[in-house]
């Protein structure tokens, strides 16, 4: 049961993802940015799967449920901001036709 459990709150926010984009692409939620809305799937979607791929880490190296939430939780943000430094670098240095 608790392996179910763990499963199921390390894919949770991957799970939501289709419907988030639903509720985006409809307009049911509306962020103020149009149809430039959908593209807060982009780093949701970037932050759940480093989410689910840490949890599995966390999981096998025996952390408790709550510490590997939360540890997870902090790689999924601080490898968000990773992804997003890179990227803004590449913008400004013109590489890989990022202009």
């Amino acid at each position: 049961m608790r392996s179910v459990v763990r499963v199921v709150l390390s894919l949770l926010p991957l799970g939501l993802t289709p419907a988030l984009g639903y509720v985006l692409a409809n307009g049911h939620l509306n962020l103020g940015g149009g149809e430039k809305d959908i593209l807060v799937l982009l780093p949701w979607l970037v932050w759940s799967l480093l989410f689910a791929v840490s949890s599995w880490v966390f999981w096998r190296r025996e952390y408790s449920i709550t510490r590997s939430l939360l540890a997870s939780a902090l790689v999924g943000l601080f490898g968000l901001a990773i992804v997003g430094v890179a990227l803004t670098i590449l913008g400004q240095l013109g590489i890989g036709g990022l202009l």
